[in-house]
């Protein structure tokens, strides 16, 4: 795990297989169609089949040696459609299951009626998200951008977003089956699709299950 402890990101290739990812491919079609959306949050409130997924020992083999739980999962499902870009941020919001004053623990707010709240950072940075790729995704296809390392200087400023220069990200192509871990704090972004093709997405967030405050539970807790 030290490449992703210092660059805040590591990626593996090939944890899925043409028939596994064949049988992910047709869920998130069902999930997607039925959400009426190409953004669909809180899977595993709308499929066992993704739930299940988030448990997968092909997940959890590559977070070795931690004590993480799933937490919050999304459908990412850019279309020739559904093609936009998204600005250079962070992710600093989670969810529970419902808003308590905490110390550290603010701005709430609510996404399709859930709460969402900006926790402590050393919250954030305990924290992994796991993104499974289900079609081909390059540079002509909405690939997600990141700054190396940016992780390590906590919460930033949009000034402090400035002076991380775009000039220095790398871009994360990957193919079906490729999985990419990331540090929710690590500076990312993606362009809009060049040549739009199917970009599915699925993207889970894991946590130690002793690091939200007591007073709090998860959205998704298993």
């Amino acid at each position: 795990m030290n490449s992703l402890a210092q660059n805040g990101y590591q990626i593996h290739r090939g944890v899925f297989g043409d028939d596994e990812i064949e049988l992910l491919r047709r869920e998130a079609d069902r999930v997607a169609s039925e959400a009426g959306t190409a953004c669909v949050r809180h899977l595993s409130d709308r499929s066992i089949v993704f739930r299940d997924l988030s448990l997968k020992a092909k997940i959890s083999g590559l977070l070795t040696g931690q004590d993480l739980q799933p937490v919050r999962s999304i459908l990412f499902d850019k279309t020739p459609s559904e093609n936009w870009p998204v600005a250079w941020h962070q992710d600093l919001t989670i969810c529970t299951k419902s808003q308590a004053d905490c110390d550290g623990y603010g701005p709430w707010s609510l996404k399709d009626g859930i709460p969402h709240v900006q926790p402590p950072i050393a919250l954030l940075e305990s924290m992994v998200t796991a993104r499974i790729h289900l079609d081909p995704t390059d540079s002509n296809n909405g690939a997600l951008m990141l700054i190396p390392g940016s992780h390590l200087h906590g919460r930033l400023s949009p000034s402090d977003i400035a002076r991380l220069t775009p000039d220095a990200a790398h871009i994360c192509e990957c193919q079906p089956g490729d999985v990419l871990l990331m540090s929710p704090l690590i500076l990312h972004s993606s362009r809009r699709s060049i040549i739009p093709n199917r970009r599915r997405i699925l993207h889970f967030e894991y946590a130690p299950s002793h690091a939200l405050d007591a007073r709090l539970a998860w959205h998704n807790s298993y």
